[in-house]
């Protein structure tokens, strides 16, 4: 056990994150696989549709004509469960219009000129219908307030266009949503937050005009075991300082929201959990930094997958049992929900400050997988866990031993 007092510090994160909103319902976002798994048992403030068979190709497979029940499905379900918050990602060109029929339904309509040129009739009919549809549905429907022009372009199993054809088609979006609902935002390309070709392609979307359609800047952060054995949910911070610096270098997009709207530890089978207590200290640490970093929207991936051994995140299983990272989530839910978070690393240890209205606490770890350090507490009269389960602390000593899960300090009422 190492003492904070004289701890060695083996590396420090060059970062502090203070956010200065308190956190709202819609930062817990999140995706589904089955309609069946609505209403969730946990708190969720807004769901992105992906992954869920809604998109161009799945609603308009044979032409123009599209059927939009399957879509239907999904906002009643939302709207059943309280959720009015939808975000639909655009994707999946059909092979009716496609230059090139393949699995991936990724290459661009064939109205669309590889330097942007063209009707892209094909493209705007689809939009506007979609749109229309979603501005005439009743009230037992959730509406799509928010539009994702593309998931992961940069990716050649998701898009094989040119980029100047995506501006095109983020424009011709762009002026269609606007023109049916201004209040409706518009995502930017929703790219991989790391990696080169990730960020030439974010780059060159810009510098060709696409920054005048983004409202919100969106990103994948998916924190992995790329520099570890384990998945880490402290490589967040690395992510998204890289976009922020990203999104510095064009100025049409400073003050744009930030979102990271597919995200979890990715593959279960690759996490490498000892136990999954460790996937439960990582939902609080994950969503606590992303909190503090001012990161405005989370949207775990997913729910409730085909396969909770393999993807991604799992907190369902395929009857709707809980998986424990579920009780995390909630209780995540419960300690940054209304509350403004900063946090700030002393080598290895953490400390994320809470602040409400008439509240005050402290998220406390280390992130040194399975070690411990003592953390001098005084000035708190309990903590909690991961779990929700209260401990009291002594009244001579307030030194509490800390490790990887986080627990959360808090004062007497």
């Amino acid at each position: 056990m190492r003492n904070l007092g004289t701890l060695v510090v083996v590396f420090f994160l060059a970062v502090f994150c203070s956010a200065q909103s308190p956190v709202q319902p819609t930062f817990f976002g999140m995706h589904f696989n089955h309609i069946d798994s609505l209403p969730p048992d946990v708190p969720v403030g807004s769901i992105r549709l992906w992954g869920t068979g809604t998109g161009w190709a799945h609603l308009c497979p044979h032409g123009p004509s599209c059927d939009w029940t399957r879509l239907d499905k999904w906002l009643a379900a939302a709207k059943r469960s309280g959720i009015t918050d939808v975000v639909y990602t655009f994707g999946k060109t059909p092979d009716w219009i496609a230059t090139k029929q393949t699995d991936c339904q990724c290459f661009p309509p064939r109205d669309l000129d590889p330097d942007g040129g063209g009707s892209d009739d094909a493209w705007k009919n689809f939009v506007k219908a979609l749109v229309e549809h979603n501005q005439h549905l009743g009230s037992g429907f959730s509406k799509i307030k928010y539009w994702g022009i593309w998931n992961e372009p940069s990716a050649l199993n998701m898009w094989n266009g040119s980029i100047p054809q995506m501006v095109r088609m983020a424009k011709d979006a762009y002026a269609i949503i606007k023109a049916a609902d201004p209040n409706a935002q518009m995502l930017s390309p929703e790219l991989d937050a790391w990696g080169k070709k990730h960020d030439d392609w974010f780059d060159n979307f810009i510098s060709a005009g696409g920054g005048p359609y983004v409202d919100i800047v969106a990103f994948h952060g998916y924190a992995t075991t790329r520099d570890s054995e384990h998945a880490t949910a402290e490589d967040i911070i690395r992510q998204i300082d890289h976009v922020k610096e990203k999104v510095a270098r064009h100025k049409e997009l400073a003050g744009k929201p930030l979102w990271n709207s597919e995200c979890s530890w990715g593959r279960t089978d690759e996490a490498n959990w000892k136990d999954l207590d460790q996937a439960n200290a990582f939902v609080v640490r994950f969503y606590t930094l992303q909190a503090a970093a001012g990161i405005e929207r989370v949207y775990w991936y997913m729910f409730d997958p085909n396969d909770v051994n393999a993807c991604c995140g799992a907190m369902s299983n395929r009857d709707r049992s809980d998986l424990p990272p579920a009780v995390a989530y909630r209780e995540v839910h419960k300690w940054l929900l209304g509350r403004t978070v900063s946090c700030s690393p002393q080598g290895h240890v953490w400390t994320c400050n809470l602040e409400g209205p008439g509240y005050k606490g402290k998220i406390v770890w280390d992130d040194d997988y399975e070690k411990s350090a003592t953390y001098d507490a005084t000035g708190f009269a309990s903590f909690r866990d991961a779990t929700g389960a209260s401990t009291p602390l002594g009244q001579k000593s307030r030194a509490v031993t800390i490790g990887n899960k986080p627990i959360l300090l808090e004062a007497s009422k």
